[in-house]
């Protein structure tokens, strides 16, 4: 599509970095909206319009780059509920024994998304065209929303197929949650405060820009991969010929199938640390934390200044990404711990503040690499170095500073009188 289009490399790093401009903006709004209408409604509709767009995609690139650029927005846009939306159902469906491995499990899709769609899609690339790969991906979004629709409920309680053993199992286990009547209050009668009234209760807790420094570390290391990932193969690993997409592909996904099989084995062995009691769950989520951000830190150290290697090249970046899978046992349970009945608001800051890293990796690499007069290769190697530095900062910050318990914004209400005096 570059070579058909003529895109230069300034106009490909806006096209990549764009998603993320939307993606950032309603990460908050999102997340509260799912606390008090429920993730099924609001995940739903995000996946299914994000959908349309990708089937729109085509048509309009062929128009300009920056049209492109403005759909991408968009389609960021409404796709920015996703992470903090899953939160409020996390909480709902989990009891705390079992919450790392159900974070592990629902998030690995993140990374198994990209082991099948890369492989897949160069496939189709080759074959059929890159036009092919939107309309592919957009019909099986749209697929998945069906069944979302008919399978999935906000609370264990509701769903039809479910046993009361489990909904037992579920619900006195789950811990930390108030339970509100119907319109949205307490039964003292007390109210929800209102989004600007809890975000900046929430903005004033320190503990907060903890979780919010190791999701900006944890997300510029992993767009970097992401995003620049298959350029990076294009011109520094994969030499030109038959089936060159498909080749990029396939060298690209060996992180994200680690970080598939790792994800789960980490989710199993934090939830067995805490229901056994041998570690409580801040010095658990330390630990998991290091794993996270320490040795990925350290392969891509290795990476940036030692390796020329191809191969020796995709081992290290397999390796880091393999104790990536960490993360939903890491800082993501501390998210939980710290306010479960407003995951979704705290989840759509953290990883708000966290994929500001998705916009800025493809400027910042297109500077570094094409821009600052540096060997191309030499670039790569500042740019992924810079991805060791926040990874080592984040961990550093974690060990010293993470909180370990629930939060009073969690449980902040207000009267309603005082609510209305707050808003008007």
């Amino acid at each position: 599509s570059v070579n058909q289009y003529d895109w230069t490399p300034k106009e490909r790093a806006w096209v990549l970095g764009s998603f993320f401009y939307g993606y950032i903006l309603l990460q908050i709004p999102g997340g509260r909206l799912s606390e008090r209408i429920g993730t099924k409604t609001v995940l739903g509709w995000s996946m299914g319009l994000s959908a349309i767009i990708s089937l729109c995609t085509p048509l309009l690139a062929s128009w300009s780059p920056w049209v492109v650029v403005a759909v991408r927005i968009l389609q960021g846009l409404v796709t920015s509920p996703t992470m903090p939306s899953l939160s409020p159902l996390t909480i709902k469906w989990s009891p705390q024994t079992e919450r790392a491995k159900f974070v592990s499990i629902s998030q690995s899709g993140g990374t198994i998304g990209p082991v099948i769609t890369y492989p897949l899609c160069g496939v189709i690339m080759d074959n059929l065209g890159w036009d092919k790969v939107f309309y592919f991906t957009g019909a099986l979004a749209l697929v998945w929303c069906l069944l979302w629709y008919f399978l999935v409920t906000d609370d264990p309680s509701t769903h039809p197929w479910i046993t009361s053993d489990e909904i037992d199992h579920i619900m006195q286990g789950r811990g930390g949650l108030n339970f509100q009547e119907k319109d949205g209050s307490n039964p003292d009668g007390r109210a929800e405060p209102s989004l600007l009234l809890l975000l900046w209760k929430i903005v004033s807790t320190p503990y907060v820009w903890v979780c919010v420094a190791c999701e900006f570390a944890y997300c510029w290391g992993l767009y970097a991969i992401l995003v620049l990932g298959p350029t990076y193969m294009d011109e520094v690993i994969v030499e030109d010929g038959d089936n060159k997409f498909t080749k990029n592909a396939l060298l690209t996904i060996l992180p994200f199938i680690a970080t598939s099989i790792c994800c789960q084995i980490f989710g199993f062995f934090s939830d067995v640390l805490i229901s056994r009691n041998i570690l409580s769950p801040i010095k658990n989520q330390k630990l998991f934390v290091t794993l996270t951000m320490f040795p990925p830190a350290v392969c891509l150290l290795i990476m940036a200044f030692f390796s020329r290697d191809p191969i020796f090249t995709i081992v290290l970046i397999t390796i880091g990404f393999a104790f990536n899978g960490a993360v939903g046992s890491g800082h993501i349970q501390n998210v939980l711990l710290l306010a479960p009945n407003r995951a979704g608001t705290f989840m759509g800051l953290s990883n708000g503040f966290g994929n500001i890293s998705g916009a800025l990796t493809p400027l910042v690499a297109s500077y570094i690499v094409y821009d600052s007069g540096l060997d191309v290769v030499v670039g790569w190697r500042v740019f992924f170095a810079t991805a060791s530095v926040f990874y080592l900062a984040a961990w550093v910050i974690f060990i010293l500073f993470a909180g370990d318990r629930q939060q009073p914004f969690d449980t902040y209400y207000v009267k309603k009188q005082e609510e209305e005096s707050l808003v008007s």
